[in-house]
């Protein structure tokens, strides 16, 4: 069961993105800098800011590749307002590379001379935070073969789409239910209320608790969806061995509900109404193309109170339309997402997380394009990081804006009888345009652990424009297509 729902949303590791070109700032004078520099040299401002777009002080900022290439006093530290001021001896691009105690180090590629400002992502915690609690108020009737169900995830904005982790969505942390004698692994995230069914005999189904854990603690939204799925049918076509992806088709996706929190302890308990939304109004959508050996989801997300909230999920099985849950009176947008059979076979593998995705304004009558799915990067470490990326997945009316790396650390944990792999991101990368190679600037990044990854994406979008790296990339990003490699 724990393919169910992973591929709800697009998958890509755009770190949040925060960089901007700041014009008519007045930045208070250097003193230290004005004792030898002509009061007339000019300079360019960068600023180091948090989530919450507070300066983080201290902060190591390299321009260039190196300490001293391609100029001297490249490597600087920001002051008490989070800014460093860099002279006229920047002249040329280069990339701009930003590291701070508790945060995830950045890496604007070929940046041209010029004021920044860039929000930094918190570290990972080694220890996650857990959310558990139950959801309240769904509608079950005994003996009515059908067993009703939650699924609780983090509300999704549309920059938490282009900085999805799969494992927030479906929890790689299973508990281990009985039914008929057999066990059965269901994801740590859904809840099951107590309720009884017939299948030959009586039984009881319960796991009202759903617990989940998150990268991070601070502000968070939990969004609870909420639906049912036919008993026997489902339960046979699991014990006739078919993955839990393949059955989808069969959930009937109701409604749901929202809660805001600020989480600050290692555990936080929450209750989540799943009657607060309603998905009472059907949508149809033409599925995008997929390959004999591709498998592709279809999810139906309404956006409400800035979030993106998913309303509905098929398998792709020949139709050429579908009928999908939706809010009423509420913007609806299609994600279409393909993975490979193999890959959809093999969660844990290195590679499995290659998939490709588009997300778009629901329009009846258009069928949605993919870009193709590629292939592996290779990195090298040798003498500094060199990631070479894999040929550029050219498609008739998707344009290049954007590629975006990571490197994390792997790290795996025991959970029962399941190996549960979390990915810790330690850098992140981004940059205009489609590139073949990024070579990152040496500054030793450090192995923590045996098992390292590094991920790569070309953001797309069906309208050929320019961009920034700020709230615009996220807007006109409609395409994304990732792959991984481990080293």
């Amino acid at each position: 069961m724990k393919s169910f729902l992973i591929v709800l949303l697009m998958s890509t590791t755009v770190f949040s993105i925060g960089c901007s070109k700041d014009k008519g700032e007045s930045p208070k004078s250097d003193i230290a800098r004005f004792l030898w520099l002509p009061p007339s040299e000019s300079f360019a401002q960068i600023k180091i800011l948090n989530a919450f777009s507070e300066p983080i002080v201290g902060a190591k900022v390299l321009i260039g590749s190196a300490e001293g290439i391609p100029f001297e006093k490249n490597f600087l530290t920001t002051d008490e307002s989070g800014t460093v001021r860099v002279y006229a001896d920047w002249t040329t691009t280069a990339h701009v590379t930003v590291d701070a105690p508790g945060f995830i180090r950045q890496t604007l590629l070929n940046q041209h001379p010029g004021d920044i400002t860039l929000k930094m992502n918190p570290l990972y915690q080694a220890t996650r935070p857990e959310v558990k609690g139950q959801v309240t108020g769904l509608p079950v009737v005994n003996g009515d073969k059908q067993i009703d169900f939650a699924l609780v995830t983090p509300a999704m904005s549309r920059q938490d789409l282009l900085n999805f982790d799969m494992n927030t969505v479906i929890s790689p942390y299973v508990d281990t239910i009985s039914i008929i004698g057999q066990k059965a692994s269901i994801p740590g995230n859904v809840s099951l209320p107590t309720q009884k069914e017939s299948y030959i005999i009586g039984i009881t189904l319960s796991k009202p608790v759903y617990r989940l854990t998150t990268p991070t603690y601070g502000a968070k939204r939990f969004f609870a969806v909420r639906g049912q799925f036919p008993f026997k049918k489902v339960l046979d076509e699991m014990k006739n061995g078919k993955p839990f992806y393949e059955l989808v088709n069969h959930f009937s996706i109701q409604g749901g509900g929202m809660h805001d929190v600020i989480l600050t302890n290692p555990l936080t308990n929450i209750d989540i109404p799943g009657n607060e939304l309603l998905f009472s109004s059907k949508i149809k959508t033409q599925p995008a193309n997929s390959a004999a050996d591709e498998v592709l989801m279809v999810v139906a997300v309404s956006e409400v109170a800035d979030s993106l909230v998913p309303t509905d999920i098929k398998k792709f099985s020949g139709e050429t339309v579908l009928n999908m849950s939706s809010l009423p009176n509420r913007p609806a947008y299609i994600v279409n997402v393909i993975k490979r059979q193999a890959d959809f076979d093999a969660t844990l593998a290195p590679g499995s997380d290659r998939l490709s995705a588009s997300i778009s304004p629901h329009l009846e009558t258009v069928k949605p394009l993919l870009l193709p799915l590629i292939e592996n990067p290779v990195i090298s470490s040798t003498n500094g990081y060199k990631i070479t990326l894999p040929p550029k997945p050219e498609k008739v009316g998707i344009f290049g804006i954007a590629t975006s790396a990571s490197i994390s650390d792997l790290i795996e944990t025991q959970n029962g009888d399941e190996q549960v792999l979390s990915v810790n991101r330690r850098w992140e990368i981004l940059g205009l345009g489609w590139e073949s190679q990024i070579d990152l600037p040496q500054w030793p990044l450090g192995k923590s652990t045996s098992r390292q990854r590094v991920e790569v994406n070309y953001l797309g979008s069906t309208t050929h424009q320019s961009v920034h790296l700020d709230d615009q990339l996220i807007n006109a990003t409609t395409h994304v297509t990732h792959a991984s490699a481990d080293f």
